[in-house]
């Protein structure tokens, strides 16, 4: 006999038969041929059946009722629980089959609250790690081969030095400089890794210089063309600041500071009268916020109709993350939402509560942001799973306690800090980044001018923060002129269609005398 309860908890059969259900299974044929093991194991589920008021419980309530006894390992108890069945009710044995089906079912832990923080639970991109190093290797080979730059552990330690103090937010030389997000740390040390790759190339002193800088230009603008769409001024500006601030932090001397900025204020001048290829990409793509959520809307009623568990889970991660982040269009490093840490449950809403961070500003800024119920459904979609829907509020509250990430992986492996941005642009065709311009585009559609201020608070553009003007170039672009175009053609086809109305009219009156 298999003992599938401790000692201290252990029911006496005699008991387990005294109850009114068992009592009557006791007169099927063939039960006296069930071993104590596993009549122990179908009461145990029967508990679990009653104690949540499941009448048609489904293959992933079998692994719930799992996780939540004491009863034998994962295999041991299917087999214990296909045994009671076989003679209780066989029609049964399909649902424990399908159970097989899912992956091997791992008791969820609850963290203790002194270990809870922004990160705990969550895949963060690796520069948000406590106790980063910004030199270290990374811990798995890069996917594509070096081939403009050198490896930071190849760059001169006093470099090395200047990246760790900023990495741990510690000012550099001149400490009147604000210390830079982490973020620009990253970039700050792969625009000098290129740089230096550059000046090797060119036989040239191993230091930020005049010459150096100009060769490093000269590079970075003569590998555009191989792209197809030539010279991109905001990814030089964005390079050359990356190096500026560097230098900064470094105390270059005045002469390279100078040669830097002259470089910064011709990229940022050829900026403003280029748009962004992010605008061409939802042109061709024809996506809105609307057209988002319409296709959300479609993957998750589509996942009734799927027969495989690993697509149904697949399906409604997609779903969700279409619907959450047509609605609240967060950056990519804060994509990755964890129930307790960044997503709460509150008056029967569900609540992103999450700090931003920006790019130049080392403080992360807070957002909150309840969640529209229509929205909130796909967050229980993915609690709920395959489960009956009675179980949802035991569910929510599950992941509440246990601190787990929004999306996960099927085999219930947290997700990498890339699966959100790399399932939306698999779904939708548009990279994550444009959210904030659907966003502020259909906020213009619907609303006129007015959306600008509508909008903001889910982008997290204040007005103390984020300038109009700055909204209008990197969000909005041409969206604002365009809607004053059509209001001026659709004013002019009106005042036509009078005149035209007008003139027939008179027409009429004419003839008929």
């Amino acid at each position: 006999m298999v003992d599938v309860y401790p000692d201290t908890r252990r029911m006496s059969i005699h008991s387990i038969l005294g109850k009114p259900i068992w009592q009557s299974l006791s007169a099927r044929p063939e039960f006296a041929s069930l071993s104590v093991a596993a009549i122990e194991t179908a009461d145990s589920y029967f508990n679990f059946l009653l104690k949540h008021g499941l009448n048609k419980p489904t293959a992933a309530d079998v692994i719930l009722w799992h996780n939540s006894s004491d009863c034998a390992g994962w295999p041991m108890a299917l087999e214990l629980l296909e045994e009671a069945f076989s003679v209780i009710e066989p029609n049964f044995l399909r649902t424990i089959a399908d159970a097989r089906n899912y992956p091997v079912p791992s008791a969820p832990s609850v963290k203790p609250k002194d270990q809870a923080s922004d990160t705990v639970g969550g895949r963060r991109p690796t520069y948000e790690a406590v106790g980063w190093d910004p030199i270290a290797p990374p811990e798995k080979r890069p996917p594509i081969p070096r081939k403009f730059s050198i490896p930071a552990e190849q760059l001169p330690e006093p470099y090395k030095a200047t990246l760790r103090r900023a990495a741990d937010g510690l000012p550099g030389i001149d400490e009147d400089i604000k210390v830079p997000a982490r973020s620009m740390v990253v970039r700050m040390r792969e625009k000098i890794c290129q740089y230096f790759w550059t000046i090797a190339k060119h036989d040239l002193a191993p230091e930020i210089s005049i010459v150096g800088i100009d060769s490093y230009v000269s590079e970075l603008t003569g590998r555009y063309p191989d792209r197809g769409h030539g010279p991109r001024w905001a990814s030089l500006r964005a390079s050359v600041d990356g190096l500026y601030l560097l230098a900064r932090l470094h105390g270059e001397a005045n002469e390279v500071m100078t040669h830097l900025r002259s470089y910064l204020r011709e990229f940022n001048a050829r900026e403003k009268a280029q748009r962004a290829l992010k605008f061409f990409e939802l042109a061709r793509t024809g996506q809105t916020t609307d057209s988002v959520l319409d296709q959300a809307d479609r993957l998750l009623a589509g996942v009734d109709a799927e027969l495989r568990p690993k697509k149904r889970f697949q399906m409604r991660n997609g779903a969700a993350i279409l619907a959450i982040f047509a609605n609240a269009p967060l950056r990519n490093a804060s994509s990755q939402l964890c129930f307790g840490i960044s997503l709460f449950w509150d008056d029967n809403h569900w609540i992103i509560k999450t700090k931003i961070q920006k790019t130049h500003d080392a403080r992360p800024e807070l957002l909150v942001l309840p969640l529209h119920p229509e929205c909130g459904k796909f967050v229980d979609a993915i609690i709920l799973g395959d489960a009956s829907p009675v179980m949802l509020p035991t569910l929510r509250m599950q992941a509440l306690a246990t601190q787990r990430q929004l999306f996960c992986l099927y085999d219930e492996t947290p997700a990498a800090a890339t699966y959100v941005p790399r399932i939306f642009k698999q779904l939708t065709g548009n990279s994550f980044t444009t959210l904030r311009v659907m966003h502020y585009s259909d906020a213009i559609t619907h609303h006129g001018t007015e959306g600008i201020e509508l909008a903001r608070p889910a982008a997290h553009h204040s007005p103390a923060t984020t300038s109009a003007d700055i909204v209008k170039v990197h969000y909005i672009a041409e969206g604002i002129g365009q809607l004053h175009a059509d209001r001026f053609r659709a004013r002019r086809g009106a005042r036509t269609n009078a005149v035209r109305d007008r003139y027939r009219s008179e027409f009429s009156l004419s003839n008929e005398a």
